[in-house]
């Protein structure tokens, strides 16, 4: 198999791998300056060189913070506007609803055409509603996070760098956590691995039955692809119980790692990424998370019934036919990598060590399996300042902020041992690439397909969409997920509350 590498030109220390942009920015004169507002849409890996090029005023940064932050609070004033504009709307075509019932006890043809109107009016509003709610707000953030995280690193890598110098000329580099990258495999990661597939595998059992995971996508190319570029990096990890993967039939952005090393990725990711590299430092950076057991750790603080209460109270605030799934709502909401599908970790308590351990390990897995360790930055930045980020994508809403994993992970780079190149791309990538859009694309419309044809307890009239959705989403007939959830949060003794069952019937019916 044919793959394509990136030279390192210099022989010296890692350091130099931090600093080699794609860019190539050398230094900078007065002339050739880069303003703040075009340095903030810049990737993070140029953002870096200019910092070493071009000196920036403490005041200038924050000035311009301050206009970003400002225009970052008239979007969200916007999106609140609008938000309680689709609001009264709803409250408006209730209304109307309760003008009709009052014309008589049955309705006649012209009034049931009337209901019916009404009825897909609110059911078209209430979806704009969640996604304007659960979504649009989160793009807003992430957007002005990414930007801010990016004016910090023009002032907070400077002073960094020299510190990693003199670390490196006093032979501390390998003092740090896990610096001793050469031991790779042999060193003592996550101990008690092999006790976590039972656990991983109750946690699969329950998320199929509470209809939380993604149909799978099943191709043997697609998959033995998938599984060797996994394996091969486990081989070059901290993992010691097998790597198991398994592919998920849906256009989100995201894998995650339950504990036990089963690996889930789903097919929107793999078709996101670019390169061959970005796949692998996902793949990289959710081993980490199952070599660490960091999954495992948080799963043991909490039963399964209260895994089952807020998969309930969850279920209870998606649309029917679902504008995002519910296990896009989870990680757009409580945002762990690989783990806030079924745990409210605002209640737990998630450290955001966990999160820039996964890093740190990653990019090492990422160095001894010969690819470029960057790569997992190139992808974390593309989707971070994608359009509508939040909308496709659930990867990287985590605890730690943007600059406190970016600087984590450059340092990291820094101190790693250099190699003459390093793995970017291959060619099977790109063929496997393509198979799997025809594929997946083939395989969603047969699922809508399907999901016309269930038989259901009652004729159900459909509503004309404005648009067409992209593909069909896991959890178009929400509101039978809901009714399980909440079956299950009863059968294992927990009340409901009324404010889930109130919304539950707001939405429903």
């Amino acid at each position: 198999m044919k793959r394509w590498t990136v030279r390192v030109l210099s022989a010296g220390v890692g350091l130099s791998l931090v600093l080699q942009s794609f860019g190539g920015l050398g230094a900078s004169t007065r002339q050739d300056r880069v303003p703040l507002a075009e340095i903030v849409e810049k990737p993070y890996l140029d953002v870096l060189a200019l910092s070493e090029a071009q000196a920036f005023r403490a005041s200038d940064i924050e000035a311009f913070r301050a206009e970003l932050r400002k225009e970052k609070e008239q979007k969200l004033a916007s999106l609140k506007q609008e938000i309680a504009t689709l609001k009264s709307q709803i409250d408006e075509a209730r209304r109307k609803l309760q003008e009709l019932n009052r014309r008589g006890s049955r309705d006649d043809p012209q009034t049931a055409k009337e209901r019916r109107e009404i009825h897909c009016q609110i059911q078209r509003l209430r979806k704009k509603l969640v996604e304007k709610e659960a979504l649009e707000r989160k793009t807003i953030e992430v957007s002005y996070e990414n930007k801010e995280a990016k004016l910090d690193l023009l002032t907070r890598w400077p002073p960094e760098k020299k510190r990693i110098e003199e670390e490196l000329r006093s032979g501390r580099a390998r003092q740090r956590p896990y610096g001793d990258v050469e031991d790779i495999g042999f060193r003592e990661v996550g101990k008690g691995q092999e006790k976590d597939i039972k656990l991983g595998e109750d946690a699969i059992r329950e998320l199929r039955a509470l209809g939380l995971m993604p149909p799978e996508f099943k191709d043997e190319e697609v998959e033995a692809y998938i599984r060797n570029l996994a394996e091969y990096i486990a081989r070059n990890s901290d993992l010691r119980v097998p790597v198991k993967t398994q592919l998920l039939l849906t256009d989100e952005v995201n894998a995650f790692a339950l504990p036990g090393g089963f690996l889930f990725i789903n097919t929107g990711l793999i078709l996101e990424a670019e390169t061959e590299g970005e796949l692998a430092g996902v793949i990289a950076h959710e081993i980490a998370h199952a070599a660490a057991r960091h999954s495992a750790r948080l799963m043991k603080r909490a039963t399964i019934a209260s895994i089952l209460y807020q998969a309930a109270q969850i279920a209870a605030y998606i649309a029917t036919g679902g504008v995002v799934s519910l296990l896009t709502y989870y990680l757009l909401e409580y945002g762990f990598a690989g783990l806030g599908l079924v745990i409210e970790l605002k209640l737990l308590g998630v450290s955001r060590e966990f999160e820039l351990e996964a890093d740190q390990l990653g990019a090492q897995y990422l160095w001894k399996s010969g690819y470029d360790p960057r790569s997992f930055i190139t992808f974390f930045d593309k989707m971070a300042s994608k359009e509508g980020y939040a909308r496709g994508t659930s990867f990287f809403r985590t605890h730690p902020a943007f600059a406190d994993r970016i600087i984590h992970s450059f340092r990291e780079f820094a101190f790693l041992p250099p190699r003459e190149e390093y793995v970017t791309d291959s060619e099977e990538f790109h063929r496997i690439k393509e198979r799997l859009r025809k594929l997946a694309q083939e395989a969603m419309e047969k699922q809508k397909e399907q999901e016309r044809k269930r038989p259901r307890l009652r004729k159900e009239e459909t509503c004309p969409e404005d648009e067409p959705p992209k593909s069909p989403s896991p959890t178009t007939d929400a509101g039978r997920r809901v009714q399980g959830c909440l079956a299950r949060v009863e059968r294992n003794g927990l009340p409901i509350p009324g404010a889930v069952r109130r919304r539950e019937r707001e939405i429903f019916g």
